[in-house]
């Protein structure tokens, strides 16, 4: 889902993972935000993404004063879930979701 951030954000921005229109249970399960500007460059966002409601697929990001640039705006995001099994899932699973991040 396209979405529009403001440059320097730092609240948590919360997310549902869904597959079929159906919540993702992420119980036990490790989730990353997987993160690249508009060159493709990673942004780095390593213990930044936490489960709030597993059950429900609720996942939160607490993004860094420098990790959402207008300059490098629009931005690609995707989640990456590996679960208990170590089986790896990708949220969209199709095209990467575009940010768009306006100045401030």
């Amino acid at each position: 889902m396209p979405l529009t951030i403001v440059e320097g954000t730092t609240a948590n921005l919360d997310f549902v993972l869904t597959a079929d229109g159906a919540a993702v249970n992420l119980t036990g399960s490790t989730v990353t935000l997987v993160l690249s500007d508009k060159d493709g460059t990673a942004i780095p966002t390593t213990g930044d993404v936490s489960v709030v409601t597993a059950a429900e697929g609720k996942v939160r990001y607490a993004p860094d004063a420098a990790d959402l640039a207008s300059s490098t705006s629009p931005y690609r995001a995707r989640f990456k879930v590996t679960d208990v099994s170590s089986q790896i899932a990708y949220y969209p699973s199709g095209r990467a979701d575009p940010w768009t991040i306006t100045p401030e």
